[in-house]
């Protein structure tokens, strides 16, 4: 039972953030927001796994970076499949105004 939940904590980011890069391909600035969100990612990925703050100090196993770096990381998939599904609709909806 944990393994499937594991299992599914993998793969059901990388389903969303593969659906958003298919939905959002037809958009002419799909390249620039995809390198924007790469450097983001890699930028709070690495703030959470080498940053040092005062409320992250005592952490001996490091299971809340595991946390902060999972939620983080689902959190920025959902909120790019939710765009992907918003931006998606107002491209076909300018395809379908302008034929």
């Amino acid at each position: 039972m944990e393994a499937l939940l594991i299992l599914l904590i993998i793969l059901i980011p990388i389903i969303l953030w593969i659906s958003s890069a298919y939905m959002l391909s037809n958009w002419i600035k799909f390249k620039i927001f995809f390198i924007a969100n790469a450097l983001l990612v890699i930028t709070y990925v690495g703030i959470i796994i080498y940053g040092k703050t005062v409320i992250w100090e005592h952490d001996e196993y490091g299971l809340g970076m595991l946390f902060r770096l999972a939620f983080c990381l689902i959190s920025h998939v959902l909120i790019v499949f939710i765009f992907a599904l918003f931006k998606r609709r107002q491209i076909k909806n300018t395809i379908s105004s302008t034929v």
